[in-house]
C-alpha cells in the first residue's frame, strides 16, 4: 500500500489524484453499512469530494438504500428517463429500442455541469453506478471548485463577491451552447437538445444562486457556476456577464483541478455537487454500450 493509502478500521482510502478523488475499498455496499463506517465514508467524501467504490454488486434497491443514507433522493424533474419501478434512479445509456430510438438521455453529461444546479435546492450529491462499460472511451472528469475559487486573483475574488447568477434547465436558453450543426429534430431526441415540454419547463423555472457558495459542512468557499446551466449574471449586461462567466469557467476547468475517471464495470462513484463540476468525456463508438444509473441526493439553498 502506497504512501497515499490510509487504513481506517475496515476501510482503505487511496487518493486517485492530487486535485480530488479517492478510492474506497474494504466495504460491501450491498450489505447494511454500520454508522461508524458510514461516518468514515462521509468524512472521506468531504475531504476528497469524489469517492470511487470498485467492484460493488448492487441491486437497484441496494443502490437506492445506500444513496438515501446521505439524504432524501430527488426524482429527476424531467421524469422521462427514470426507471419505471425505481424513479429515484436516472437511466443514462446509449441503448436503442426495437424502433431504433434511444431509450434514455445518451449525452446528459456532455457539457461541464453540477447536477440540478437549475433547481432551487440543487443536488447535494450524486451516486453513479457503472453497468455497461465500453471498451474504449466513456470516461468522466470532475473538477475541484474549491481550487477554482482559491486560484482566482484577488481582484477577481473581490469582483465576484456577492454576485449572483441565473441557472436554467432548458439547454436552448443557454447563449453559449447550441446543437451540433445540421442536427435534425429526430436526432435531438434522447439528447440534451431535445425540446423541453411546457410541463417540464413549468417544473424547472429559472433560479438564482450565488456565484461563490459556502459549503455547509466544510465552511469552504467554492465557485458555483458551470457552462451548461449557468446562463447570466444578475444585474449585469449580457456581454459583460458572459465575459465574466467565461473567465470563471477557465479557472474551474484547469487541468490541475481535474480528476479523470476510467470506468470499470460495477464502479459506484459518489461526488459532491456543491464543490465539484463534472463532464462525460464521450469518445466511444455508438455500437459499444455505456449504461449508468444515477441516484441524486436533494440539497439545500446555496448561500
Amino acid at each position: 500500500m502506497g504512501a497515499d493509502a490510509v487504513k481506517h478500521m475496515t476501510l482503505s482510502i487511496v487518493k486517485r489524484s492530487e486535485a480530488l478523488g479517492a478510492e474506497i475499498r474494504g466495504v460491501d455496499l450491498s450489505q447494511s453499512v454500520s454508522e461508524d463506517v458510514f461516518e468514515e465514508i462521509r468524512a472521506a467524501w468531504y475531504e476528497h469530494l469524489v469517492l470511487v467504490f470498485p467492484d460493488q454488486q448492487l441491486t437497484n434497491e441496494q443502490h437506492i438504500e445506500f444513496s438515501a443514507r446521505f439524504g432524501p433522493l430527488e426524482v429527476h424533474p424531467s421524469g422521462k428517463y427514470v426507471l419505471k419501478d425505481y424513479p429515484e434512479l436516472l437511466l443514462l445509456t446509449n441503448k436503442k429500442n426495437d424502433k431504433g430510438g434511444y431509450v434514455s438521455l445518451r449525452d446528459g453529461g456532455s457539457v461541464w455541469h453540477s447536477d440540478l444546479s437549475y433547481m432551487g435546492e440543487p443536488s447535494l450529491g450524486s451516486l453513479l453506478y457503472g453497468i455497461d462499460i465500453p471498451e474504449i472511451g466513456g470516461d468522466t472528469e470532475w473538477a475541484n471548485m474549491y481550487f477554482a475559487y482559491e486560484a482566482l486573483p484577488k481582484t477577481l475574488k473581490k469582483r465576484v463577491e456577492g454576485l449572483r447568477a441565473i441557472h436554467q434547465f432548458d439547454q436552448n436558453d443557454n447563449p453559449r451552447l447550441g446543437p451540433p450543426p445540421g442536427m435534425t429534430v429526430d436526432e435531438m431526441k434522447g439528447s440534451i437538445w431535445e425540446k423541453k415540454s411546457p410541463e417540464i419547463k413549468a417544473r424547472t423555472p429559472d433560479v438564482v444562486h450565488p456565484i461563490v457558495r459556502v459549503h455547509p459542512e466544510t465552511d469552504r468557499k467554492a465557485l458555483f457556476v458551470n457552462r451548461r446551466f449557468t446562463t447570466f449574471v444578475v444585474d449585469m449586461e449580457a456581454d459583460e456577464g458572459e465575459s465574466l462567466l467565461l473567465d470563471l469557467f477557465e479557472y474551474a476547468e484547469r487541468p490541475e483541478h481535474i480528476y479523470r475517471h476510467k470506468w470499470n464495470k460495477h464502479d459506484l462513484v459518489l461526488w459532491d455537487n456543491r464543490c465539484t463540476i463534472h463532464l462525460a468525456c464521450g469518445g466511444f463508438p455508438d455500437e459499444q454500450i455505456r449504461t449508468m444509473q444515477r441516484a441524486t441526493v436533494r440539497g439545500e439553498v446555496p448561500v
